[in-house]
């Protein structure tokens, strides 16, 4: 039976058609964008199920208290060394943040402070586009003409979102050390 107390609630990054199939009353969820949601989890060791508004009952939270809960978890794990938050440099030389590791990764880089700190210091700049291209795989980038111009950004995106068995989305995300959004300029791929 899985584990369902305060230590196994996680964030989870999903599409919005899982939201949809799932529905929402049943959920707790944040609406990053239209397409891509985080809901929150009880992690049994890789398998999850949703925390659903009952069980918030029972652990006597509400779900701004269960997302901070969620949230020191997920940094737990970060910490442990379950999720790797970095960068990779790409085969045309362009340099990306990318989080992997585990399903917990596109979460890791959408709410701990820590990643956006890491690409802002590593890129000298603060804005970036994410995209959750699947449930293992984030990459983030700033928003510059060399960036913008990479092939090989193209072809990892497509990649890691059509060679996946749990695709999320591809829609750009904007971050800039806040809660995440949608991406408002052009998106170019």
């Amino acid at each position: 039976m899985m584990t369902t107390n305060r230590d196994s609630i996680f964030p989870y990054v999903v599409p919005s058609s899982w939201v949809a199939h799932t529905g929402l009353e049943s959920l707790i969820s944040w609406e990053i964008s239209s397409d891509v949601f985080v809901v929150l989890v009880f992690d049994g060791e890789g398998a999850v199920r949703n925390v659903r508004p009952e069980d918030l009952s029972v652990l006597d939270l509400d779900e701004g208290e269960a997302f901070q809960v969620a949230a020191h978890n997920l940094d737990k794990a970060w910490h442990a060394g379950g999720i790797d938050l970095g960068s990779a440099t790409l085969l045309d030389g362009t340099q990306v943040g990318c989080a992997r590791g585990s399903w917990m990764a596109p979460a890791a880089a959408l709410i701990l402070g820590d990643f956006h700190a890491a690409l802002s210091e590593e890129f000298g700049t603060s804005e970036f586009v994410a995209v959750a291209v699947n449930q293992e795989c984030l990459f983030a980038f700033p928003i510059d003409d060399h960036t913008l111009a990479s092939e090989s950004l193209r072809i990892a995106l497509d990649d890691e979102f059509n060679g996946h068995r749990k695709p999320i989305s591809r829609q750009w995300l904007y971050l800039n050390g806040e809660w995440p959004q949608p991406y408002s300029g052009a998106q170019l791929f």
